[in-house]
């Protein structure tokens, strides 16, 4: 298959799995390429970003050291483009290319292409560690071949604030959730399990979307992963689905006003089907993980995210009364 055939077949597959999307991030990858005789090293610094769905581009700074005798070392930059970088079971595919110059008896510029498969390895939040293999054809004589490699990095997925402050990096800080329920008329054993639930959904901001992520080593949440843990982690036992979580509990009129902390907001992207749920923790907001990750949005038509999803919101649901 060409270069340009498996970039369109790529692309095509980034359209048709948008749940699980690219994610941003920087690392840094050692390695060894299997290619004469010795082996030779590798290091590549790479700055990661999301474009469309699962379709990310990776921009790296790459030197190659020359470790045969009289010859130099290659640096250059290189770009690949990715898909499934955001799911936590797929391997991740990339191809591209490099472009650079060498030293000493290489002194030219030297450029080829490559692909490969990337594994993940260690998920611990947003830090990753993958083991890597890389498939290069370079011009310059006896660099082809095999390269495998180690990678460490900090990956997150890009965020964007609303009316110029960034809630979802966690700037907004709510008053003591228990307080407002207490004042609320609700039982005081109920609100501290209630403003535990809040406090430790409000802990998961920033971690990535990943489809069927649940905390549980994945690195990340769906919308009902997130909620689901943040009740789990308190004894309170959900449903896994958004569908499930929108017949949990008791239902309250949708209004703002009648909303508390602790409470399961409902949305729908489809006509009445539940596709979407987040978590009321006050003063108007919600916590959720959607395409961004997980993110604080306001049930506000001044705020862009939120004013998607207060057009979609269909119920609410209260656990715990």
């Amino acid at each position: 298959m060409t270069c340009r055939r498996l970039l369109l077949t790529m692309l095509a597959l980034g359209l048709s799995t948008a749940p699980l999307p690219a994610q941003d991030g920087l690392f840094l990858t050692a390695g060894r390429v299997l290619a004469g005789n010795p082996d030779e090293g590798s290091w590549r610094l790479t700055a990661q970003k999301a474009l469309v769905g699962p379709i990310g581009l990776d921009i790296s700074a790459q030197v190659l050291p020359g470790e045969r005798p009289g010859e130099g070392s290659l640096y250059g930059g290189g770009v690949d483009f990715t898909i499934f970088d955001g799911a936590r079971r797929l391997p991740t595919i990339f191809i591209g290319g490099a472009v650079g110059l060498g030293l000493k008896d290489q002194d030219r510029i030297w450029y080829g292409p490559s692909a490969g498969l990337r594994l993940p390895l260690i998920v611990a939040g947003p830090v990753r560690g993958t083991f890597e293999g890389r498939w290069r054809k370079l011009t310059i004589d006896g660099r082809d071949g095999l390269e495998l490699g180690l990678t460490i990095g900090w990956r997150s997925q890009s965020k964007r604030g609303s009316g110029g402050r960034d809630e979802s990096a966690g700037l907004w800080v709510p008053r003591a959730t228990a307080d407002r329920l207490r004042m609320a008329g609700i039982p005081d054993e109920k609100a501290r399990l209630i403003g535990n639930v809040v406090s430790t959904a409000l802990e998961e901001m920033g971690q990535p979307y990943v489809w069927g992520g649940t905390g549980d080593g994945s690195g990340g949440y769906d919308c009902s992963g997130l909620i689901q843990y943040a009740y789990n982690r308190q004894g309170i036992r959900l449903p896994r689905t958004s569908v499930g979580q929108a017949s949990a509990g008791i239902a309250i009129r949708r209004d703002i006003d009648a909303l508390l902390p602790g409470d399961i907001l409902t949305f729908s992207e489809r006509g009445d089907q539940v596709t979407h749920v987040g978590l009321y923790v006050g003063e108007g907001r919600f916590i959720h993980s959607a395409s961004r990750g997980v993110r604080l949005s306001r049930l506000a038509e001044d705020d862009p995210d939120g004013r998607y999803w207060l057009r979609r919101w269909v119920g609410v649901r209260r656990v715990v009364e």
